[in-house]
């Protein structure tokens, strides 16, 4: 017997479910769902037990909220609730250890704690349970549900030579990449304006994807000489294991900044009020980059 999670959005315009491929993407910032930009939405997250590939007996529900912004993403408030997940728990299980000692009760983890439940979790009643568990065991009697449709395709399927041949080619791109890296501004320019002159006589489109490449590599070069720009400032907390081998950011923080001299001053600042955090087991990493160089939807 396995276990599977179904996603549920309560819209209103209607029960409707998120496919894991959906919802993946929501989660990794590669996904929206423009119709409910800056709206929050309800959610409900069933884990089921499989039996012979159907539902079989259902382990829990659990209510959460989607904070819609403005393109219809989430990530940024994911990461948000993270971070305020972890701190008012530890918080809260500080102050515990803290009324042993002292004769003074805190009252403010306690209640940051619940603010942070009453703002990100919810408890689905009855009827609403009923509406998951006919659509997990697909009882005739319950309507069909709609699908939640985002913005990016459903992939094509690859077989498998269109993925070696992937790999073949990304390795190689690693490769072109490191060289592109040790080239100079100067030399940068000279490299793509080749580039395009080769491909426009020998026909090969490839060169005008180095030449494009070359195009931001200089450009970012330039960001870091002048310190002009848009920049962002970001702290990772990152948790180990017991062997510090592996580790994986649990929550981060960012602000985005008109200068690299702003972005430094932020992340010094930002450092220091996540200090807190750190412990054997936990690091916390900050750093500047330009917004060339930001990927939001790899902070996950």
């Amino acid at each position: 017997m396995s276990i599977s999670v179904r996603c549920y959005l309560f819209a209103s315009d209607g029960l409707q479910r998120i496919s894991q491929r959906v919802m993946n993407g929501l989660c990794h910032g590669q996904d929206a769902l423009p119709q409910y930009a800056g709206t929050k939405q309800r959610i409900a997250t069933a884990i089921y037990e499989l039996e012979k590939g159907k539902a079989a007996r259902v382990v829990r529900v659990e209510g959460s909220y989607l904070d819609f912004d403005k393109a219809g993403k989430i990530q940024e408030s994911l990461a948000r609730g993270a971070f305020e997940a972890i701190q008012t728990y530890r918080d809260l299980e500080n102050s515990k250890g803290n009324t042993r000692s002292s004769k003074v009760f805190d009252l403010a983890p306690k209640l940051n704690r619940e603010k942070w439940e009453r703002e990100n979790r919810w408890t689905p009643n009855q009827g609403e349970l009923d509406l998951i568990v006919d659509d997990l065991f697909g009882r005739k009697a319950a309507a069909p549900l709609k699908t939640a449709k985002g913005i990016t395709e459903k992939p094509v399927p690859l077989t498998y030579e269109a993925k070696e041949a992937i790999e073949q080619i990304r390795l190689q791109l690693y490769t072109l990449a490191g060289k592109m890296e040790l080239l100079s501004e100067q030399a940068l320019k000279g490299f793509a304006f080749e580039a395009r002159r080769l491909s426009a006589d020998d026909l090969e489109p490839l060169w005008q994807g180095f030449a494009n490449a070359a195009d931001r590599r200089r450009e970012i070069l330039a960001r870091y000489r002048t310190g002009k720009g848009v920049w962002y400032a970001s702290v990772d907390i990152v948790q180990w294991d017991s062997l510090r081998k592996s580790g994986h950011t649990t929550s981060y923080v960012h602000e985005r900044c008109n200068s690299k001299k702003e972005a430094e001053t932020a992340a010094r600042r930002l450092l220091a009020e996540n200090a807190k955090y750190f412990s054997a087991e936990t690091t916390i990493e900050a750093s500047v980059v330009c917004d060339l160089e930001w990927h939001e939807e790899d902070r996950n």
